[in-house]
């Protein structure tokens, strides 16, 4: 193999940075570039870190070898790319601890390709999570609705509300 350790191909699909995939007990974070199991950073090196953010964004699709190869190396590098995408994906399967013979995380498709089959959740940590065990019936929120709409709640069907500082001298 040719390669140069610093000659693989820069990410060209640029996730977003604070972008975060969970699947099972993993947690992939975009940003930092990092795999994590149960918040425990996992060791994954760069270029099979970089195919598995890949599949993940392309998940329950069929990935072919020759779009992993465009995505990973630039045309003028040259290195045995069945090689190293071999070696990427053994890299992967252990770091996820998946088994190619029963997947969970990384399908092989024999003489195509590879597909990301675990169901994935993303997060945005720019965003907050609503409080766990927050519930609402649907008479509070329908009450709610009501009374942002203007109409009293325990008045339904009759005249709307009108604000206090709306109301003319002959409403007071």
């Amino acid at each position: 193999m040719l390669q140069n350790p610093e000659s693989h191909k820069p990410e060209s699909h640029k996730p977003e940075s604070h972008k975060k995939v969970r699947f099972d007990d993993f947690q992939l974070d975009y940003g930092r570039f990092q795999l994590c199991r149960r918040g425990i950073p996992v060791r994954l090196e760069g270029l099979p870190l970089q195919l598995l953010m890949f599949l993940v964004e392309k998940r329950g699709q069929l990935v072919t070898r020759e779009q992993v190869s465009a995505e990973l190396w630039s045309k003028d590098v040259f290195v045995d790319v069945e090689q190293g995408i071999n070696t990427a994906i053994r890299k992967i399967r252990r770091a996820l601890a998946d088994d190619a013979g029963e997947p969970q995380y990384l399908q092989t498709v024999v003489g195509r390709g590879y597909r990301f089959v675990a169901p994935t959740a993303e997060e945005d940590a720019g965003s907050q999570t609503p409080a766990e065990g927050f519930v609402v019936s649907p008479e509070e929120l329908g009450r709610a609705i009501m009374t942002a709409a203007g109409l009293d709640p325990e008045n339904p069907r009759g005249t709307p509300k009108t604000p206090p500082e709306h109301r003319t001298k002959s409403e007071s």
